[in-house]
């Protein structure tokens, strides 16, 4: 068997944080101006609706120091809750990589068919 079968997926070269509690007005040049203020490197920035963020860091260095300076900072008045992604990386309509589960999308998210969600 070819040990590249799973080349298919590029290795994780950068850390994902997940920053929340973000103010309703906050969009990604507010987001990036913060992370310059506090001489923090991050390379993409995706502003949601709902107060939250992800942002990538070139490495877990830079992860774990923007977590450092960022969680429970007061940003406009908000205190930020900064923490490693768990988010799986895929993007929306990609398929593969996970086992065949049925599942279902049930508001923001999915869940595997047939297990509650309470």
């Amino acid at each position: 068997m070819n040990t590249t079968a799973g080349a298919k997926i590029p290795p994780i070269t950068m850390s994902k944080l997940y920053i929340g509690n973000l103010p309703t007005e906050t969009n990604e040049n507010a987001l990036r101006q913060l992370f310059l203020e506090q001489n923090l490197s991050c390379t993409n920035i995706l502003v949601k609706r709902g107060g939250y963020a992800f942002v990538d860091c070139p490495d877990q260095s830079s992860a774990d120091k923007a977590i450092d300076k960022l969680n429970g900072f007061n940003f406009n008045g908000s205190s930020l809750v900064v923490e490693p992604s768990v988010a799986s990386g895929k993007k929306r309509g990609s398929i593969g990589g996970f086992p065949d589960v049925p599942s279902m999308q049930v508001g923001n998210g999915w869940m595997r068919a047939g297990v509650s969600g309470r």
